[in-house]
């Protein structure tokens, strides 16, 4: 039987992991590029959690509804998310932006803000919290060296599909795939590692955490990349092209570079 001490500590796990959720989701609501990230960071945690607790067959469907709950401000968040990072990277590099550009970078950036305030006024916190509450218990029945062993093998096998992505293609075609596994692989380490503090796990951590960050970065160039593209068909000024086209030079160049350093370490690791 598991210990009240194990059983507590599951609880309290998910727990902080919901609290820091809906204090993210309130500070949000200034639409600040930063405030935007944590939020979206903090729902991806907890789409793993939850993610992990249909695995755990826990006789429930609170996690699939959590899901589709959250769905929606993470979806509008992460469009809203695009396209505060690619005006950040458009603005840190070494073209300079004509008005043309900046006023329809600015218009789409309204556009996604006001449509991600609708998502955050409809977000029904009190449901989310009721059914919070409900996964407690649950989570209280589970005994923690039958979660190790159980997050251990899922661990296993998604990163043997992460070598199985990487191997089946040099390409890019499936390296948003191969972070998405990481940020569950990610999520699943720290669960372990508030159980056992193990070395071993923490270096692997490392290794996880260092590959998915230079993904993240690879993939915020793709998607300015993908921006870039819809600018140059929308904007028909032959100097706002030729910038248009400088631009993606300019981008590609660094995608490739993350690309490169993130393919380092899958070869070496995964």
């Amino acid at each position: 039987m598991p210990t009240t001490e194990e059983n507590t500590s599951l609880s309290l796990f998910y727990k902080e992991r919901f609290d820091s959720f809906l204090i993210y989701l309130s500070e949000a609501k200034q639409i600040k590029e930063e405030d935007i990230h944590k939020l979206r960071v903090s729902i991806k945690y907890l789409r793993s959690l939850l993610l992990l607790v249909d695995e755990l067959k826990l006789n429930t469907d609170v996690g699939s509804k959590l899901l589709k709950q959250l769905k929606g401000i993470f979806k509008s968040a992460g469009k809203l998310r695009a396209f505060q990072v690619s005006k950040s990277l458009m603005l840190g590099g070494d073209v300079v932006l004509s008005s043309e550009i900046l006023s329809l970078l600015d218009a789409k950036l309204s556009a996604q803000a006001e449509d991600f305030r609708k998502k955050l006024a409809a977000f029904d916190t009190l449901k989310f919290k009721k059914r919070v509450a409900r996964l407690y218990p649950l989570l209280n029945q589970v005994n923690v060296s039958e979660l190790t062993i159980k997050v251990d093998s899922i661990i296993h096998d998604e990163l043997g599909i992460v070598n199985k992505l990487f191997n089946s293609s040099r390409g890019e075609e499936y390296h948003h795939e191969i972070r998405k596994i990481l940020k569950l692989v990610k999520a699943l380490q720290y669960v372990l590692l508030a159980f056992q503090d193990e070395e071993n796990r923490r270096q692997a951590l490392d290794i996880v955490n260092s590959t998915e960050t230079l993904l993240g970065n690879w993939h915020n160039y793709k998607s300015l990349d993908d921006l870039l593209i819809l600018f140059d068909q929308e904007l028909t000024q032959p100097t706002v092209k030729r910038t248009i086209r400088n631009l993606k030079n300019q981008n590609n160049r660094l995608k490739q570079e993350f690309k490169s350093e993130s393919d380092k370490l899958l070869r070496n690791h995964f």
